[in-house]
């Protein structure tokens, strides 16, 4: 009975843990900073404390960009701003064409 114990804790240790690592195309944390261009909206985690996703590794200061064609994606991220819900997971592509880090998936926490 004890070892059945050791065991189950042991597994729900491991998944726990695994569920807090980033993956090679998501990052979770808190938008630090906002700015936009031409090409839509930027955002940024706080270097210092989050880094962008594997696949984004290396993005100057850490922007990555959230395409002006996803108008939705934009609002959504800019009102879970507004409204001091800044802790999100990203969901990127890498880099495209711009030269900057794509941005396919913004996800607010609840």
């Amino acid at each position: 009975m004890r070892a059945c114990q050791i065991a189950c804790l042991s597994a729900c240790l491991i998944l726990i843990s695994l569920s807090t690592w980033a993956g090679p195309h998501y990052q979770g944390g808190v938008i630090y900073d906002h700015t936009s261009n031409t090409l839509g909206l930027m955002i940024r985690f706080n270097p210092t404390v989050t880094l962008p996703p594997d696949n984004c590794s290396g993005a100057p200061a850490g922007w990555m960009l959230i395409p002006e064609a996803n108008k939705t994606m934009i609002a959504t991220t800019l009102l879970a701003n507004a409204t001091g819900n800044r802790t999100v997971t990203v969901y990127t592509s890498g880099y495209d064409a711009s030269g900057y880090c794509a941005v396919y998936q913004v996800d607010p926490a609840n």
